[in-house]
């Protein structure tokens, strides 16, 4: 795949479906941007 045709093609999504993210779905991603690098290492966020 070029580099510039997922650029081209991308497209902004506005409507979403009705069904809701199961809780260890959202727990997951949530720990992964806990736990994910900061610039700096900073972490300007409160723990």
């Amino acid at each position: 795949m070029d580099f510039q045709e997922p650029i081209r093609s991308r497209r902004s999504i506005t409507a979403y479906r009705p069904t809701a993210v199961p809780d260890d779905v959202l727990q997951r991603v949530l720990d992964a941007g806990r736990v994910a690098p900061t610039a700096c290492n900073l972490q300007p966020f409160p723990r």
